[in-house]
Protein backbone atom coordinates (compact mmCIF):
# COMPACT_ATOMS: atom_id res chain seq x y z
CA UNK A 1 0.00 0.00 0.00
CA UNK A 2 1.81 3.29 -1.08
CA UNK A 3 0.85 6.48 1.68
CA UNK A 4 0.69 9.44 0.52
CA UNK A 5 0.70 13.02 2.31
CA UNK A 6 -1.03 16.08 1.44
CA UNK A 7 0.82 19.13 1.41
CA UNK A 8 -1.02 20.44 4.41
CA UNK A 9 -0.46 17.77 6.60
CA UNK A 10 3.37 17.66 5.80
CA UNK A 11 3.31 21.12 7.07
CA UNK A 12 1.56 20.60 10.01
CA UNK A 13 4.07 17.67 11.07
CA UNK A 14 6.99 19.87 10.07
CA UNK A 15 5.69 22.80 12.85
CA UNK A 16 5.14 20.10 15.52
CA UNK A 17 8.28 18.68 15.17
CA UNK A 18 10.07 22.41 15.32
CA UNK A 19 7.81 22.77 18.62
CA UNK A 20 9.08 19.23 20.21
CA UNK A 21 12.27 20.60 18.96
CA UNK A 22 11.99 23.66 20.85
CA UNK A 23 10.72 23.01 24.40
CA UNK A 24 13.48 20.06 24.75
CA UNK A 25 16.21 21.62 26.93
CA UNK A 26 19.55 23.33 25.11
CA UNK A 27 21.80 20.67 24.83
CA UNK A 28 25.80 21.47 24.66
CA UNK A 29 27.52 19.46 21.38
CA UNK A 30 28.87 17.08 24.30
CA UNK A 31 25.08 16.29 24.97
CA UNK A 32 25.12 18.42 28.45
CA UNK A 33 21.95 20.55 29.06
CA UNK A 34 22.70 24.73 28.73
CA UNK A 35 22.24 26.08 32.05
CA UNK A 36 20.04 28.78 32.38
CA UNK A 37 21.57 31.72 33.03
CA UNK A 38 20.12 33.96 35.80
CA UNK A 39 20.50 37.77 36.77
CA UNK A 40 20.40 38.12 40.58
CA UNK A 41 20.15 41.18 42.81
CA UNK A 42 20.25 41.67 46.59
CA UNK A 43 17.50 43.56 47.53
CA UNK A 44 17.24 47.12 49.33
CA UNK A 45 14.78 49.62 50.17
CA UNK A 46 15.14 52.97 48.11
CA UNK A 47 13.47 56.02 48.57
CA UNK A 48 10.03 56.41 46.97
CA UNK A 49 8.02 59.51 46.05
CA UNK A 50 4.82 58.20 45.52
CA UNK A 51 2.29 60.81 44.29
CA UNK A 52 -1.02 61.00 46.15
CA UNK A 53 -3.47 60.76 43.05
CA UNK A 54 -7.16 62.07 43.61
CA UNK A 55 -9.49 63.81 41.43
CA UNK A 56 -11.53 66.80 42.05
CA UNK A 57 -12.84 70.27 40.70
CA UNK A 58 -11.97 73.44 39.73
CA UNK A 59 -13.61 76.27 42.16
CA UNK A 60 -12.36 79.98 43.15
CA UNK A 61 -11.06 79.94 46.50
CA UNK A 62 -13.59 82.14 47.96
CA UNK A 63 -17.14 81.07 46.34
CA UNK A 64 -19.62 82.31 48.66
CA UNK A 65 -23.89 81.82 48.44
CA UNK A 66 -25.00 85.86 48.56
CA UNK A 67 -28.70 86.21 50.52
CA UNK A 68 -30.71 88.76 51.68
CA UNK A 69 -30.63 89.70 55.33
CA UNK A 70 -34.49 89.90 55.50
CA UNK A 71 -37.17 88.39 53.75
CA UNK A 72 -39.37 89.37 51.16
CA UNK A 73 -40.92 89.14 47.98
CA UNK A 74 -37.76 90.01 45.19
CA UNK A 75 -38.22 92.64 43.00
CA UNK A 76 -35.63 92.93 40.79
CA UNK A 77 -32.12 90.79 39.75
CA UNK A 78 -30.05 92.44 37.31
CA UNK A 79 -27.78 89.87 36.48
CA UNK A 80 -27.85 86.39 34.77
CA UNK A 81 -25.33 83.09 35.48
CA UNK A 82 -21.96 83.37 33.88
CA UNK A 83 -21.69 87.09 34.35
CA UNK A 84 -18.93 89.29 35.19
CA UNK A 85 -19.73 91.85 37.79
CA UNK A 86 -17.80 94.39 39.76
CA UNK A 87 -17.59 95.35 42.99
CA UNK A 88 -20.60 97.13 44.76
CA UNK A 89 -22.65 96.60 41.73
CA UNK A 90 -26.64 95.47 42.62
CA UNK A 91 -27.44 91.93 41.64
CA UNK A 92 -30.80 91.89 43.14
CA UNK A 93 -33.36 93.74 45.35
CA UNK A 94 -36.36 93.16 47.71
CA UNK A 95 -39.69 95.27 47.59
CA UNK A 96 -39.18 97.93 50.14
CA UNK A 97 -42.64 99.03 50.74
CA UNK A 98 -42.66 96.91 54.21
CA UNK A 99 -38.46 97.52 54.83
CA UNK A 100 -39.08 101.34 54.29
CA UNK A 101 -42.23 101.68 56.72
CA UNK A 102 -40.49 99.84 59.04
CA UNK A 103 -37.22 102.35 59.14
CA UNK A 104 -40.11 105.27 59.01
CA UNK A 105 -41.65 103.82 62.06
CA UNK A 106 -38.16 103.26 63.47
CA UNK A 107 -37.36 106.99 62.56
CA UNK A 108 -40.48 108.22 64.09
CA UNK A 109 -40.15 106.42 67.69
CA UNK A 110 -36.79 107.60 67.89
CA UNK A 111 -37.85 111.45 66.90
CA UNK A 112 -40.31 111.02 70.33
CA UNK A 113 -37.92 108.94 72.59
CA UNK A 114 -35.19 111.92 72.05
CA UNK A 115 -37.97 114.42 72.68
CA UNK A 116 -38.79 112.47 75.84
CA UNK A 117 -35.63 112.36 77.40
CA UNK A 118 -34.98 116.31 76.89
CA UNK A 119 -38.49 116.70 78.57
CA UNK A 120 -37.25 114.19 81.05
CA UNK A 121 -34.31 116.08 81.57
CA UNK A 122 -35.42 119.62 81.67
CA UNK A 123 -38.02 118.56 84.50
CA UNK A 124 -35.36 116.77 86.85
CA UNK A 125 -33.04 119.63 86.18
CA UNK A 126 -36.00 121.52 88.12
CA UNK A 127 -36.46 119.19 90.58
CA UNK A 128 -40.08 118.17 89.13
CA UNK A 129 -38.88 115.07 87.67
CA UNK A 130 -37.63 112.13 90.00
CA UNK A 131 -34.47 110.52 89.26
CA UNK A 132 -35.92 107.21 88.40
CA UNK A 133 -38.17 109.40 85.82
CA UNK A 134 -34.95 110.90 84.01
CA UNK A 135 -33.05 107.20 83.73
CA UNK A 136 -36.20 105.65 82.05
CA UNK A 137 -36.61 107.94 79.40
CA UNK A 138 -32.80 107.37 78.89
CA UNK A 139 -33.11 103.48 78.53
CA UNK A 140 -35.92 104.51 76.46
CA UNK A 141 -33.69 106.63 74.05
CA UNK A 142 -30.83 103.72 73.68
CA UNK A 143 -34.01 101.28 72.64
CA UNK A 144 -35.35 103.82 69.96
CA UNK A 145 -31.81 104.15 69.03
CA UNK A 146 -31.05 100.51 68.49
CA UNK A 147 -34.37 99.72 66.78
CA UNK A 148 -33.56 102.77 64.18
CA UNK A 149 -30.25 100.98 63.66
CA UNK A 150 -31.56 97.75 62.85
CA UNK A 151 -34.12 98.68 60.73
CA UNK A 152 -31.09 100.63 58.70
CA UNK A 153 -29.18 97.81 58.52
CA UNK A 154 -32.28 95.57 57.13
CA UNK A 155 -32.71 98.22 54.61
CA UNK A 156 -29.15 98.26 53.50
CA UNK A 157 -28.96 94.64 53.21
CA UNK A 158 -32.51 94.06 51.49
CA UNK A 159 -30.39 94.64 48.12
CA UNK A 160 -27.34 92.43 47.49
CA UNK A 161 -24.18 93.75 45.73
CA UNK A 162 -21.11 91.85 44.36
CA UNK A 163 -18.73 91.73 47.37
CA UNK A 164 -15.88 91.64 45.41
CA UNK A 165 -15.18 91.84 40.93
CA UNK A 166 -16.42 88.09 40.07
CA UNK A 167 -18.77 86.21 37.64
CA UNK A 168 -21.98 84.78 39.13
CA UNK A 169 -22.08 81.18 38.89
CA UNK A 170 -25.72 80.19 39.33
CA UNK A 171 -28.99 82.25 39.42
CA UNK A 172 -30.85 80.65 41.98
CA UNK A 173 -34.65 82.33 42.35
CA UNK A 174 -36.39 84.63 39.96
CA UNK A 175 -37.69 88.13 40.53
CA UNK A 176 -41.82 87.68 42.15
CA UNK A 177 -40.49 85.02 44.22
CA UNK A 178 -40.81 85.18 48.01
CA UNK A 179 -37.52 84.34 50.12
CA UNK A 180 -36.77 83.87 53.56
CA UNK A 181 -34.11 85.21 55.17
CA UNK A 182 -30.55 83.76 54.86
CA UNK A 183 -32.06 81.95 51.42
CA UNK A 184 -29.37 81.47 48.93
CA UNK A 185 -29.90 84.04 45.82
CA UNK A 186 -26.66 83.70 43.95
CA UNK A 187 -23.57 81.59 43.91
CA UNK A 188 -21.06 83.57 43.75
CA UNK A 189 -17.16 83.31 42.62
CA UNK A 190 -14.75 86.21 43.42
CA UNK A 191 -12.01 86.65 40.69
CA UNK A 192 -9.67 88.40 43.06
CA UNK A 193 -8.45 85.29 44.33
CA UNK A 194 -6.97 82.60 43.16
CA UNK A 195 -8.07 79.16 41.06
CA UNK A 196 -8.05 76.25 43.44
CA UNK A 197 -8.82 72.19 42.63
CA UNK A 198 -10.53 70.95 45.76
CA UNK A 199 -10.11 66.78 45.93
CA UNK A 200 -10.75 64.51 48.38
CA UNK A 201 -8.10 61.49 49.55
CA UNK A 202 -8.15 59.03 52.02
CA UNK A 203 -7.01 58.75 55.19
CA UNK A 204 -3.86 56.85 54.76
CA UNK A 205 -2.64 59.48 52.31
CA UNK A 206 -3.80 62.43 53.88
CA UNK A 207 -1.15 61.95 56.81
CA UNK A 208 1.54 61.97 54.10
CA UNK A 209 0.59 65.68 52.86
CA UNK A 210 1.45 68.83 54.03
CA UNK A 211 0.44 72.44 53.07
CA UNK A 212 3.32 73.45 50.46
CA UNK A 213 3.66 69.87 48.77
CA UNK A 214 4.01 70.12 45.06
CA UNK A 215 1.09 68.99 42.79
CA UNK A 216 0.53 68.35 39.17
CA UNK A 217 -3.06 68.94 37.46
CA UNK A 218 -4.64 67.63 34.77
CA UNK A 219 -7.88 69.05 32.76
CA UNK A 220 -9.86 66.93 30.87
CA UNK A 221 -11.04 70.49 28.84
CA UNK A 222 -7.00 70.95 28.43
CA UNK A 223 -6.25 67.29 26.81
CA UNK A 224 -2.01 67.18 26.79
CA UNK A 225 -1.38 70.01 28.84
CA UNK A 226 0.28 69.49 33.26
CA UNK A 227 -0.08 72.70 35.44
CA UNK A 228 2.05 72.95 38.12
CA UNK A 229 0.48 73.58 41.49
CA UNK A 230 0.92 73.06 45.31
CA UNK A 231 -0.89 72.05 48.54
CA UNK A 232 -2.75 75.60 49.97
CA UNK A 233 -4.42 73.59 52.76
CA UNK A 234 -5.52 70.19 53.82
CA UNK A 235 -8.93 69.60 55.79
CA UNK A 236 -8.37 67.67 59.64
CA UNK A 237 -11.90 66.37 60.03
CA UNK A 238 -13.33 63.16 56.85
CA UNK A 239 -16.69 64.22 55.38
CA UNK A 240 -19.30 62.52 57.48
CA UNK A 241 -20.64 60.74 54.65
CA UNK A 242 -17.44 59.08 52.66
CA UNK A 243 -14.75 59.67 54.91
CA UNK A 244 -12.67 61.03 52.69
CA UNK A 245 -10.25 64.78 53.72
CA UNK A 246 -10.55 67.45 51.38
CA UNK A 247 -7.33 68.73 49.76
CA UNK A 248 -6.93 72.59 48.11
CA UNK A 249 -4.41 72.95 45.32
CA UNK A 250 -3.50 76.04 44.20
CA UNK A 251 -2.01 76.85 40.46
CA UNK A 252 0.45 78.57 39.83
CA UNK A 253 0.20 79.71 36.09
CA UNK A 254 -3.30 79.16 35.68
CA UNK A 255 -5.09 80.06 32.01
CA UNK A 256 -6.88 82.62 31.84
CA UNK A 257 -10.10 81.02 29.75
CA UNK A 258 -11.00 79.28 33.06
CA UNK A 259 -14.45 78.15 34.62
CA UNK A 260 -15.48 77.34 38.00
CA UNK A 261 -16.65 73.12 37.78
CA UNK A 262 -13.88 71.77 35.71
CA UNK A 263 -12.92 68.38 36.67
CA UNK A 264 -9.48 67.77 37.07
CA UNK A 265 -7.08 65.10 38.09
CA UNK A 266 -3.99 65.63 40.62
CA UNK A 267 -0.84 64.30 41.29
CA UNK A 268 0.21 64.95 44.49
CA UNK A 269 3.56 64.82 45.82
CA UNK A 270 4.88 64.40 49.27
CA UNK A 271 7.76 66.16 50.68
CA UNK A 272 8.80 63.22 52.32
CA UNK A 273 10.09 60.21 50.13
CA UNK A 274 9.35 56.92 51.54
CA UNK A 275 11.53 53.83 51.70
CA UNK A 276 10.03 50.79 49.45
CA UNK A 277 11.72 47.90 47.88
CA UNK A 278 11.09 48.50 44.41
CA UNK A 279 11.87 45.49 41.41
CA UNK A 280 11.79 45.71 37.73
CA UNK A 281 8.93 44.60 35.47
CA UNK A 282 11.31 41.81 34.09
CA UNK A 283 11.00 40.00 37.56
CA UNK A 284 7.88 38.96 37.68
CA UNK A 285 6.94 35.35 36.35
CA UNK A 286 2.83 35.68 36.98
CA UNK A 287 0.94 38.66 37.53
CA UNK A 288 -3.16 38.68 38.02
CA UNK A 289 -3.83 42.58 39.28
CA UNK A 290 -1.69 43.63 42.07
CA UNK A 291 -0.44 40.47 42.94
CA UNK A 292 2.16 38.57 41.27
CA UNK A 293 5.36 35.93 41.47
CA UNK A 294 8.66 35.72 41.23
CA UNK A 295 11.79 33.83 42.14
CA UNK A 296 14.08 34.03 44.88
CA UNK A 297 17.23 32.07 45.78
CA UNK A 298 16.99 30.48 48.49
CA UNK A 299 19.28 27.50 50.14
CA UNK A 300 21.45 27.86 46.74
CA UNK A 301 18.25 27.34 44.69
CA UNK A 302 15.49 29.40 42.89
CA UNK A 303 11.72 29.30 44.65
CA UNK A 304 8.87 31.13 43.76
CA UNK A 305 7.77 33.76 46.01
CA UNK A 306 4.44 35.77 46.00
CA UNK A 307 4.13 39.23 46.04
CA UNK A 308 1.72 41.99 46.46
CA UNK A 309 1.99 45.27 44.52
CA UNK A 310 1.63 48.41 45.93
CA UNK A 311 1.85 50.45 42.77
CA UNK A 312 3.76 50.98 39.52
CA UNK A 313 6.33 53.96 39.40
CA UNK A 314 8.67 54.35 36.39
CA UNK A 315 11.24 53.29 38.83
CA UNK A 316 9.64 50.08 39.00
CA UNK A 317 7.17 48.23 41.09
CA UNK A 318 6.46 49.24 44.45
CA UNK A 319 6.38 45.94 46.63
CA UNK A 320 3.67 46.15 49.51
CA UNK A 321 4.26 42.83 50.45
CA UNK A 322 6.25 39.49 50.24
CA UNK A 323 9.81 40.22 49.94
CA UNK A 324 12.00 41.77 52.53
CA UNK A 325 15.52 44.20 51.98
CA UNK A 326 18.56 41.48 51.83
CA UNK A 327 16.25 38.93 50.10
CA UNK A 328 18.14 37.91 47.00
CA UNK A 329 15.85 38.42 43.92
CA UNK A 330 15.68 36.86 40.04
CA UNK A 331 15.37 39.94 38.36
CA UNK A 332 16.19 38.10 34.88
CA UNK A 333 15.55 34.67 33.42
CA UNK A 334 13.23 32.93 35.54
CA UNK A 335 11.05 32.72 33.10
CA UNK A 336 13.39 30.14 31.37
CA UNK A 337 13.24 27.50 34.36
CA UNK A 338 12.07 24.55 34.42
CA UNK A 339 11.74 21.92 37.55
CA UNK A 340 15.61 20.31 37.92
CA UNK A 341 17.10 23.15 35.35
CA UNK A 342 20.77 23.87 35.90
CA UNK A 343 21.49 27.77 36.38
CA UNK A 344 23.73 29.92 36.30
CA UNK A 345 23.54 33.31 38.40
CA UNK A 346 25.01 36.67 37.34
CA UNK A 347 25.00 39.30 40.32
CA UNK A 348 23.58 42.81 39.88
CA UNK A 349 23.04 45.42 41.49
CA UNK A 350 19.89 47.03 42.69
Amino acid sequence: MNLRFSPVTFFTCCIMGIMITGCRPAVTPSGEETPVRLRVTILSEQPVHEPVRASGTLVSRHEVKLSFKTGGIISSISVEEGDQVRKGEQLASLDLSEIEAEVRKARAALDKAWRDYTRAGNLYRDTVATLEQFQNARTALDVARSNHDIAEFNLEHSVIRAPADGKVLKKLTEPGEIVAPGMPVFVFASTESEWVVRAAVADRDIVRLEAGDSARLHFDAFPGEGFAGWVVEKGTAADPYTGTYEVEIGMQRPPQNLVSGLVARAEIYPGEPENRIIIPESALTEGDGMEGMVAVIRNGRPVKCRIVLESITDQGLVVKEGLQPGDTLVSEGAGFLLPGSRFEMEFDRE
